[in-house]
């Protein structure tokens, strides 16, 4: 009997820290651009998604995202992230960390 062994090599393009700042930037800079009431309609793992802004009297900007019904409030933005949470009815908060340098603008 004779046995055959492959061996297959492949290769993964991995994304440096500084590749995923470089892409996050148009992004945030989007973000960071709407107005009070607007919206920015991005997509994220292939689902339409929209980040809208909201003023308060004091000045203070908040964003949130929203696909069609549910919604996040976006806690902060990083250089390549967006942190995101929510509370159910039960008050219990959830949390998700949004890549920016996986989100394409609509």
């Amino acid at each position: 009997m004779r046995y055959c062994s492959y061996i297959y090599v492949v290769k993964i393009k991995v994304m440096t820290y500084t590749d995923k700042v470089k892409k996050s930037e148009a992004i945030k800079k989007a973000i960071l651009s709407i107005n009070d009431g607007e919206g920015l309609d991005v997509i994220y793992r292939g689902q339409k998604y929209t980040i809208q802004s909201y003023t308060y009297k004091n000045g203070d900007v908040t964003y949130s995202i929203w696909n069609t019904v549910r919604g996040m409030n976006i806690e902060s933005l990083g250089r390549t992230i967006a942190k995101a949470y929510s509370y159910d009815m039960m008050s219990q908060r959830t949390t998700y960390n949004f890549p920016l340098y996986n989100i394409e603008l609509a």
